[in-house]
C-alpha cells in the first residue's frame, strides 16, 4: 500500500527546516505493510519521523526503494508507459493513413478509375489531409505531456521511501504525519532603512528571503522562521591553554645581509606608506519630495521567544517555491531613535556621506545587509551587524553632496636641529567645508596624526582647531554646524623629531586585509555572525 504526502508546515532554520507532511491511510486490523512516500533526495535520510494515533502500533519502519513495493503496487512510470506507448501507435497509425491518403491522390499507374471518381476523390482528399494533421498535432501534444509526466513521475520514484510495518487494533482510516530534516532550505534577514528627516526616528522593516531547492514546490503551507540553527548546539566550546615563555630576538645575520634586508623593508614600508584606504563605494542619494503613494505591506509575523532562539510565526497560509530568491516574508516592523551627522574624513575619501548613530542595544536583530531609502530614494546597500562587539551602531545612509570637502597638505618643511643632533618637519594640512543646502547641517570631521611607536620619534601639536584628540590611534575628530552656503575651515599642524642619522618611514595599519570567512558556509563576514547561515565567527 502506497501512501502519498503533501507538505502542511515547514520550520525554517538559518542553514536547513524541518518539513512536516500530512497523509491519510486505510488500515485493517492486524498487520499492515505501508509505503510512505514524500521525502526528497536531500533530506536528511536519518532524521524522518512518522506519527500515528495510539491505536497503531509499529513494528519496523525503515527506508526502502520503489523497487521493494513488488508487483502489487503498478508504479507511475508503469502507467503513464503504457500510455506513452498507446499515443505512438496511434501516431504511427496516423503517419500511415496520411501516407496512404497521398499515394490514393496518385493516378499516374491506375488506369482501371474514371475521371468522375478522380474527381470525387481529388476534392476530399484536402479535407481528409487536414484532419489527419490536426489529429496528428493533438497527438504530438499530448505524446510530449506524458514524456513530462514520466520525467517527473521517474523523479519521484528515485526519491526514498519509508517501508512501514504496522499493527492496527481494528480497521480504520486515519491520518498520519511524516517529518523529516531538508538541508536544501535556509532563510537570511534582509532590512529596509528609511530616513524621513533629521527629526524623525530610523524606521526599520525586517524581512526574510526563503531558498529552498528540494525539487518540489511547497503550496499553501504554514511557515515558521527561527533564527538559529539546530547544529549549532552540537559542540560546546573549549578553551585553549595559554602558554608563556621568554622571547628571545634572533641573532643578527651577517652585515652585509642586515643591510640589504634593512633597505628592502624599508622600501616596503615607504610604499605602504603612500596608499590611501578604498573609498567607500555608495550610491549618491536624491532628496526629492515622496509621492502620494505608499509601498505595499504584507502582514508581519508573529513573534514568539523560544529557549534558545527567537520564532517569526508568518501569518496566513504562502506557497514556497523551488530553485527561486522570490520568496520573501515581512517579519516586523519598528523605529530606531538616531543622532544624525555628516560624516567627512578627506584624508581616505572626498566625499561626504550621511550617517545615523543608533544605541547597539536598540537594534534588536540578527546581523544582515540593508537596503537604504532616503524619503523612498534607493542610496544603496549596508551590512548591519549589532554584535560586533560595539555599544553604538553607525549606519551609513548614502553620500551626501550638499557638502563639498577639499583637503590641502602643505609641503613639508625639514630641516636640522644641531644642537639635539636631529631632525624636525613641520605638516600642516587645511581642510575646507563648504555648505551647499540651504540647511543648516551636523559635521563630523575626522583626520588624523601620526602616532610614534619609538621613543626617539616625538611628535609636536601645536594647533587642532579646537578638535579633540585620540592619543592612542592620532584620530582627531571635529563636530560642527554647517550653515548655509558658508565655508568652514579646519587647520591641523604637528612637527616631527627624530635622531638626524635614522630614516623616517611612515606605514599605515589596517586597510583592506583582515577579511573573515565563516568556517561553515564559506562566506564572508564583518561582524561577529555568519550573514548566510548565523554561525558565530570569532
Amino acid at each position: 500500500m502506497l501512501a502519498k504526502t503533501r507538505v502542511t508546515e515547514v520550520q525554517v532554520y538559518r542553514g536547513t527546516a524541518t518539513v512536516t507532511r500530512c497523509g491519510e491511510v486505510e488500515l485493517k486490523a492486524g498487520r499492515n505493510i505501508l509505503y510512505v512516500a514524500g521525502m526528497t533526495n536531500s533530506a536528511a535520510a536519518d532524521s524522518f519521523k512518522l506519527k500515528f494515533p495510539e491505536k497503531v502500533r509499529a513494528v519496523n519502519i525503515q527506508i526502502v526503494g520503489m523497487d521493494a513495493l513488488g508487483d502489487d503496487e503498478e508504479k507511475e512510470t508503469d502507467r503513464i508507459a503504457k500510455e506513452i506507448a498507446e499515443i505512438n501507435y496511434q501516431i504511427e497509425t496516423c503517419n500511415m493513413m496520411l501516407d496512404l491518403r497521398k499515394k490514393n491522390g496518385d493516378f499516374s499507374n491506375r488506369t482501371n478509375i474514371t475521371i468522375e471518381e478522380q474527381e470525387k476523390i481529388m476534392a476530399a482528399l484536402p479535407e481528409q489531409i487536414l484532419t489527419l494533421h490536426k489529429e496528428l498535432d493533438e497527438l504530438t501534444e499530448k505524446q510530449k505531456k506524458l514524456n513530462d509526466e514520466f520525467a517527473k513521475a521517474k523523479e519521484e520514484e528515485d526519491k526514498p521511501i519509508i517501508m512501514a510495518e504496522l499493527a492496527a487494533d481494528e480497521d480504520m482510516t486515519t491520518p498520519f504525519i511524516l517529518q523529516y530534516q531538508e538541508n536544501q532550505c535556509s532563510w537570511v534577514p534582509k532590512y529596509e532603512i528609511e530616513y524621513k528627516d533629521d527629526q524623525s526616528p530610523l524606521a526599520v522593516s525586517m524581512k526574510a528571503q526563503i531558498r529552498q531547492s528540494s525539487g518540489e514546490d511547497w503550496k499553501q503551507i504554514k511557515v515558521t522562521l527561527y533564527t538559529g540553527n539546530p547544529s549549532g548546539s552540537k559542540e560546546l566550546p573549549e578553551m585553549s591553554t595559554i602558554e608563556l615563555s621568554l622571547y628571545e630576538p634572533p641573532k643578527a645575520p651577517p652585515k652585509g645581509m642586515r643591510g640589504v634586508k634593512a633597505a628592502m623593508m624599508d622600501s616596503a614600508a615607504m610604499a605602504g606608506g603612500t596608499e590611501n584606504l578604498a573609498s567607500m563605494a555608495l550610491m549618491g542619494m536624491s532628496m526629492n519630495a515622496a509621492m502620494n503613494m505608499a509601498t505595499v505591506k504584507m502582514d508581519t509575523a508573529e513573534v514568539s521567544e523560544e529557549e534558545t532562539m527567537t520564532a517569526f510565526i508568518l501569518p496566513n497560509l504562502r506557497d514556497v517555491l523551488s530553485d527561486t530568491d522570490g520568496n520573501i516574508a515581512e517579519l516586523q516592523s519598528f523605529t530606531v531613535n538616531a543622532k544624525y551627522n555628516v560624516l567627512a574624513i578627506p584624508s581616505v575619501d572626498d566625499k561626504c556621506y550621511l550617517t545615523a548613530e543608533i544605541v547597539a542595544a536598540e537594534w534588536p536583530l540578527p546581523p544582515a545587509e540593508a537596503a537604504v531609502y532616503l524619503r523612498d530614494t534607493f542610496a544603496g546597500n549596508v551590512y548591519v551587524d549589532a554584535g560586533a562587539d560595539t555599544e553604538t551602531l553607525l549606519l551609513s545612509l548614502g553620500q551626501d553632496e550638499r557638502l563639498t570637502v577639499v583637503r590641502t597638505e602643505s609641503p613639508k618643511k625639514t630641516q636640522d636641529v644641531f644642537l639635539k643632533n636631529t631632525k624636525k618637519q613641520l605638516c600642516k594640512t587645511n581642510i575646507r567645508i563648504v555648505n551647499n543646502s540651504s540647511d543648516t547641517l551636523s559635521l563630523l570631521v575626522k583626520d588624523q596624526i601620526p602616532v610614534s611607536t619609538d621613543k626617539a620619534i616625538v611628535i609636536d601639536v601645536s594647533n587642532i582647531s579646537d578638535g579633540v584628540q585620540d592619543e592612542e590611534t592620532g584620530e582627531v575628530k571635529w563636530l560642527l554646524f554647517a550653515e548655509p552656503n558658508k565655508t568652514v575651515s579646519i587647520d591641523l599642524e604637528y612637527t616631527i623629531s627624530w635622531p638626524k642619522d635614522k630614516k623616517l618611514t611612515e606605514r599605515r595599519t589596517g586597510g583592506l586585509g583582515g577579511k573573515k570567512f565563516c568556517n561553515i558556509c564559506g562566506a564572508q563576514v564583518f561582524g561577529k555572525f555568519c550573514p548566510e547561515c548565523g554561525s558565530v565567527v570569532n
